[in-house]
């Protein structure tokens, strides 16, 4: 387990044991008393929510300006059940001076286009050819806008797929 979410899980017990002990010997109001114990309780469920993002789980935020494509899922969109379709993509950030250390998952609403974008994409890497990707923001009617780096920016985004460059080894 990672200790980060021990360590997390450990701190909120703690906290409602304090919470328990100043409960059971204070002469708070009982509507005081029942306030605390619905706040804590609220924030066990925050804290489950909010830590899906340190377990693994896709990311629903942008993605970087470019990124190496490492892999993909399509979930197709399934008109017997009304189920939207996803896109997940497996990529490491390139807009640093270096790659990003570890890849990082997107979950992205499903297109027609995108999916086909990425049968592309995904056949040139069967081949051995190294796919990089470019995401810009667009608006609903597909003109380029400036991103939005904001945490909560929910922008479309078009994405486009090319070969890899070659690395370029300084000289001996």
């Amino acid at each position: 387990m990672n200790e980060t979410i021990l360590a997390l899980a450990l701190a909120y017990v703690a906290i409602a044991a304090l919470l328990a002990r100043l409960l059971i010997y204070s002469n708070w109001k009982v509507w005081v008393k029942v306030g605390c114990i619905v706040l804590v309780t609220a924030l066990y469920f925050v804290n489950y929510q909010s830590l899906q993002g340190l377990l693994g789980w896709p990311t629903r935020t942008e993605l970087p300006t470019r990124f190496q494509l490492l892999a993909s899922s399509v979930t197709e969109p399934d008109k017997t059940t009304g189920e939207d379709g996803v896109i997940h993509l497996w990529a490491t950030s390139l807009d640093g001076d270096y790659p990003a250390k570890e890849p990082r998952a997107y979950e992205l609403p499903y297109t027609q286009q995108l999916h086909g974008q990425l049968e592309d994409a995904l056949k040139n890497m069967r081949k051995g050819v190294l796919q990089m990707g470019e995401a810009t923001a667009v608006d609903k009617e597909g003109n380029q806008v400036p991103r939005d780096t904001s945490r909560f920016a929910q922008q479309q985004q078009a994405l486009e797929f090319y070969n890899l460059p070659d690395r370029k080894l300084p000289e001996k």
